[in-house]
């Protein structure tokens, strides 16, 4: 039962092959079964696309908002917008929805005890999910047998989208979502610098390949790790070995992603996608496209105070009701990607600059956080190394596919008087920065005393 609308339900009716098309031919005499196949076929081939191109999630819109009428107690309201679900269905969400939490409490009496932890009082979880559905309407008059009852004489003629916004006990399945956020976690934190175990992309592959596995089903709170083991049942990947410490050629790094993305799409998404459109057909499995038993997109989990009073539940006015929106999917449109990419003219990408290491640092520590642990060391008395994830050496001269880096250092104010800073050299193990003060070397233990802010930009 949902709270949020009444609408007609959607008529039962077998669902077309949707690896099928009608085979046109002349003299073919076409029914009603030929152009729900050929519908079929068509509006599965562009949910496919959607759904194993784009992925799903929240399109545009649908804010979740929470407020209380004097009448009827707490509100909860959904905005209008549009979602694309994990069966590849638009969602379109018009006009804005609410629902009155006592109400829900009251037609699920017997659901909430189960969900506390106290007998008394306490705080319930729900998940908001939204859900495409269609809905049969105009309804015109059909031929038929004589004496027919009166809701036989007619049959809707027309399908129209629709959804439906529900609270449940339960989440979704997310697997696939939850993964996906662990693998892009982790591919943030490959280290690249010189040295490393792993010496070709090849090799980290197989490793990768070998090491890393899905475990778990739906998750029931939020991921705190991305290399963590199952969270309350949850689906989580873990790694069999220490990927993480490793250093690979900053050289490679573009193999190094290829392979990773390799793995993602022929290994794991796999295991974790919602729905196996491409089943059937000549190539073995099932005829029909089955998807998972849940179809749905979860929007929020609501946390909702409750207490009992007169035999009922209702919503404690004293508590607070929270909205967690942390495992909601979320779908950035092409647009906004090209611009962060770096703009209609494409200027980071292939190559461009990038901040590679920034922060306040010093001989004496740095003032966290820094980015890329960034640190600075001394080498006597008017001259520091910065060092860096990463950091490789930029050739003497240039050459093609090779790097360089821009360094730009402010001096903190301080009790010396006009200190500057001038790029030295890059050594094998960092950058070296030479420290004066008015054209003069400094004095001992003066270095000490100064702290910068640094960022350094990669370029190549």
């Amino acid at each position: 039962m949902t709270t949020f609308a009444s609408v007609a339900s959607s008529l039962e009716a077998k669902a077309p092959d949707a690896t099928k098309h009608v085979n046109y031919s002349l003299g073919m005499v076409l029914g009603v079964d030929d152009f729900n196949q050929e519908f079929a076929y068509l509006a599965g081939r562009d949910r496919w696309l959607a759904r194993d191109a784009i992925g799903y999630g929240t399109l545009c819109g649908l804010r979740i908002q929470t407020e209380v009428v004097a009448s009827k107690g707490p509100r909860l309201t959904v905005t209008t917008g549009s979602a694309l679900t994990p069966r590849g269905q638009l969602v379109c969400v018009k006009p804005a929805q609410c629902a009155y939490l006592n109400d829900w409490l009251a037609a699920n009496q017997s659901q909430v005890a189960p969900l506390l932890g106290s007998p008394l009082s306490g705080t319930i979880d729900l998940y908001l999910t939204l859900c495409y559905r269609d809905c049969p309407v105009d309804l015109v008059p059909i031929p038929g047998a004589p004496c027919r009852a009166e809701d036989e004489l007619m049959a809707p003629s027309r399908l129209v989208d629709d959804f439906s916004l529900d609270l449940r006990t339960s989440p979704p399945d997310q697997s696939e979502e939850d993964v996906l956020r662990q693998f892009a976690t982790w591919l943030r934190t490959l280290n690249f610098g010189e040295g490393g175990p792993i010496t070709s992309p090849e090799d980290f592959e197989a490793m990768l390949r070998d090491s890393i596995q899905v475990v778990g089903g739906p998750l029931t709170s939020p991921l705190t790790s991305p290399v963590s083991s199952p969270l309350d049942g949850g689906a989580a990947l873990v790694f069999g070995s220490p990927l993480i410490s490793v250093n690979l050629n900053p050289g490679l790094a573009q193999e190094y992603y290829r392979a990773a993305f390799r793995v993602w799409i022929e290994d794991l998404r796999p295991k974790v996608h919602a729905v196996c459109a491409c089943s059937g057909g000549c190539c073995g499995g099932s005829s029909h496209d089955m998807p998972k038993a849940d179809e749905c997109l979860l929007l929020a989990r609501v946390s909702v105070p409750v207490i009992r009073t007169s035999g009922n539940w209702v919503v404690d006015d004293l508590g607070t009701i929270e909205i967690d929106e942390s495992r909601r999917p979320m779908l950035l449109h092409l647009r906004m990607l090209q611009e962060l990419l770096g703009g209609t003219g494409g200027a980071s990408l292939g190559g461009g600059p990038t901040v590679v290491a920034a922060g306040n640092v010093g001989v004496t520590g740095a003032q966290l956080p820094v980015f890329n642990s960034l640190a600075a060391t001394k080498i006597d008395n008017s001259r520091l190394r910065l060092t860096f994830g990463g950091y490789v050496r930029p050739a003497a001269s240039p050459l093609a596919g090779s790097h360089q880096y821009i360094v730009k250092v402010l001096p903190h104010l301080s009790a010396l008087v006009n200190p500057m800073v001038v790029l030295e050299s890059f050594d094998a193990t960092g950058i070296v920065l030479r420290v004066t003060r008015a054209g003069a070397v400094l004095l001992v233990n003066q270095l000490e005393a100064l702290s910068f802010s640094v960022e350094v930009t990669r370029i190549g």
